[in-house]
């Protein structure tokens, strides 16, 4: 079966505390204890946490950087992906995970929730650990109301609850989200729920 792959969404180096970074090699170290592939951006900070918590437990780390030299990473990554697309990576980062686990952050770690968000990535936000985690760990990130990211006190439940989403999210199949819902101008629902049906039969979908 496919190792679950959880990306740890953080604060970088200038803005990591000392609590978001234990918290953050704890959290590697639960994901590699569940035989998980931990992913972050590949910097310092909570990503380097993450990753150094993996490897402490044996566990396989991908570091997704944004410049173009695979040397520009920290050094508990096994996996190097240099995408030289600057900060555009976030994007990489969320659509290679299953499920996301958000620590502390600024900015950067908002525009990651936001794009896991659009595409309906189950995350977690640790709220005891500041920052964008605890400004919207138990909320939605608009009046759609797609997706909630859920709220966790301590690194082990927030490994133990993004598990078990990305658990239900496998069991639904749903390839399109409401984004593409909306892309796709499905605006009928009857035309939607067929779209989904053809989706779970076949497991992908032409246009």
């Amino acid at each position: 079966m496919k190792r679950i792959q959880i990306a740890v969404l953080g604060s970088s180096k200038a803005i990591c505390t000392k609590k978001a970074y234990d918290f953050a090699v704890t959290v590697g170290e639960e994901l590699a204890k569940k035989n998980c592939i931990t992913i972050t951006g590949g910097g310092m900070g909570v990503m380097e946490a993450a990753l150094k918590g993996a490897k402490k437990e044996g566990g396989l780390t991908v570091g997704i950087i944004p410049w173009e030299s695979i040397k520009k990473v920290n050094k508990y990554a096994d996996v190097t992906i240099a995408t030289g697309i600057g900060w555009s990576r976030d994007a990489i980062n969320v659509n290679s995970c299953d499920g996301a686990i958000i620590i502390h952050g600024g900015a950067g770690t908002l525009n990651e929730a936001t794009y896991g968000y659009i595409r309906e990535k189950p995350m977690v936000a640790i709220k005891t650990s500041g920052g964008i985690a605890q400004q919207f760990a138990g909320k939605h990130l608009d009046i759609r109301k797609t997706l909630k990211i859920e709220s966790a006190d301590t690194p082990e439940e927030a490994v133990k609850k993004v598990l078990k989403l990305v658990d239900e999210s496998r069991k639904k199949r749903n390839i399109l989200t409401e984004l593409d819902k909306d892309m796709l101008h499905l605006t009928d629902k009857k035309d939607w729920e067929k779209v989904i049906k053809q989706i779970n039969k076949n497991k992908k979908i032409i246009f």
